[in-house]
């Protein structure tokens, strides 16, 4: 009888060291794969993450100090859907908005997905004026100048709406 409890009491131990085994094994691959999760939400390589081009700044939800009124901007189809930039350049108008050229985007623009605001350093405040009215759009700094901002528009545009009390057909 003591053979046989003896052979029992081995194989309890060596499954509870079995199980310690896969219980510690397993702990170690998930602490691998935080670690692994934890360096590639740091680097960026997730999506949804920041990274990517320096020059593109989302919009953000600052007011600022400038009027409308002080802003220029024209205004560039590059969705294809006809009369976009019409629509758009008069409900800008009724927000207040100096509106200079109203065209589809120039041969070889890449479309937005929303809408891009591209501006000169000195007109960055223009530029996140004009993103308080358009939700999803980039911010996109060039080169440029003058005292005018480009808005384009993207194949995910949502139209704006004009400013209460005013109808587009008023503005024309």
């Amino acid at each position: 009888m003591g053979y046989v409890r003896t052979a029992g009491m081995s194989t309890a131990a060596r499954r509870r060291r079995r199980r310690a085994a896969l219980v510690l094994t397993a702990l170690v691959a998930l602490l691998i794969a935080v670690a692994g999760y934890a360096v590639a939400y740091y680097q960026g390589w997730l999506p949804g993450t920041e990274g990517g081009d320096i020059d593109q700044v989302t919009a953000t939800s600052t007011a600022p100090s400038l009027a409308p009124s002080d802003v220029t901007v024209n205004v560039y189809n590059a969705s294809g859907v006809t009369g976009i930039a019409g629509r758009t350049s008069q409900a800008l108008s009724t927000h207040g908005f100096q509106i200079d050229a109203v065209a589809d985007a120039p041969a070889g623009t890449q479309t937005p997905e929303v809408a891009e605001i591209r501006f000169g350093a000195a007109n960055q405040e223009a530029a996140e004026l004009l993103a308080t009215y358009i939700s999803g759009a980039v911010l996109v700094e060039d080169t440029r100048e003058i005292n005018e901002i480009d808005l384009y528009i993207g194949t995910d545009f949502v139209e704006l709406e004009p400013a209460p009390g005013d109808s587009p057909s008023a503005t024309g």
